[in-house]
């Protein structure tokens, strides 16, 4: 992949962790705004996508467990171990301020319970490595038949659709991850097929009149959302289209290009600037209404990366994906 397409593929991860720090800084409000419906559509399909986009399957197993547990299950480890375990333990009975959620020895597997957890945000990462040693498995199994791949990844989907409704939670976010499993299909597809050059390729009338049928077409597969989980892949394949499309016309923004290509740290720690600032947002909210005190909380959350990136690089490179903490 040749600089410009890496510009633009981070562009996209840029659009898309600054759709989520969005999504839960409204979230301290409760405030819906008009596009909620197709931007959540739009949110973790466009994640998955991308996620399937760079699989590899490094030509052997151990490689490839040992790469996922670098990239995805050391991060997950030590940000829920420092934050939903030692600090809210610490804080609880150490000096007696309580988080109301679960405490003690039970903490330590408290992920496996959804919302049971502060920092919330980072069971995406658990999630991916599980959908990634899940689609590892079918890819081995299959030989790449992409066909016969894209069949399993599917009945997966419906697997995963039907334990949701009949499962009284999502234990360890293992029904998300078979739910989510045709956005990994599809992002492997595209990248096989070359996907990214094709986007290139096409002229800029081309992707303008793309983008605007992809994002009629999610829009209409949202409204009939409740109804059939195919429109949920429907509208998130067509959104995450209109995205890429959007990004590969843009090429570059410095600040989504620059969270983007270090979007895993925003992920791991956006949840906790969230909550740090939930009373700054309650007070614009006072004098400027609720969509400025969204808009500009999240503007500020983002731009406070600028400086948080860079210590997070220096001094956490092993636990952030930017460094192997075990040998590859």
């Amino acid at each position: 992949m040749d600089g410009k397409r890496v510009e633009y593929v981070d562009l996209a991860k840029g659009f898309c962790i600054a759709l989520v720090v969005l999504f839960h800084t409204k979230g301290i409000i409760g405030y819906d705004f008009v596009l909620d419906p197709l931007l959540s559509a739009v949110r973790l399909p466009l994640y998955f996508f991308l996620s399937g986009l760079f699989f590899k399957d490094y030509g052997d197993w151990l490689t490839f467990f040992i790469k996922k547990v670098n990239r995805l299950l050391i991060p997950f480890l030590f940000f829920y171990l420092c934050f939903s375990v030692a600090v809210p333990n610490l804080l609880t009975y150490g000096f007696g301020i309580s988080f109301g959620t679960v405490t003690g020895w039970p903490s330590l597997w408290a992920f496996l319970w959804p919302g049971e957890y502060p920092n919330i945000p980072i069971w995406f990462l658990w999630c991916l490595f599980l959908m990634n040693l899940l689609f590892y498995a079918f890819h081995s199994l299959l030989r790449g038949k992409q066909v016969w791949l894209g069949v399993v990844c599917l009945v997966s989907g419906f697997g995963g659709e039907l334990l949701l409704q009949l499962l009284p939670a999502d234990f360890g976010n293992v029904c998300k991850a078979l739910q989510s499993m045709p956005f990994f299909y599809f992002g492997y597809l595209f990248s096989v097929h070359r996907g990214l050059l094709r986007l290139e390729a096409l002229s800029t009338s081309v992707r303008l009149s793309a983008i605007i049928v992809f994002i009629l077409l999610s829009a209409v597969a949202t409204m009939l959302l409740p109804y059939h989980l195919l429109l949920y892949y429907v509208a998130g394949l067509c959104g995450t289209l209109s995205i890429l499309l959007l990004s590969s016309l843009i090429g570059r923004l410095p600040l989504f290009s620059y969270i983007g290509r270090y979007s895993i740290m925003l992920l791991l720690t956006h949840g906790l600037l969230v909550k740090a600032f939930t009373t700054a947002c309650h007070q614009v909210q006072a004098v400027l209404g609720s969509v400025v005190a969204v808009v500009a909380t999240t503007v500020l959350i983002l731009l406070c990366y600028y400086l948080i990136i860079p210590l997070m690089r220096r001094y956490l490179p092993y636990v952030t994906a930017q460094k192997p903490l075990l040998r590859e």
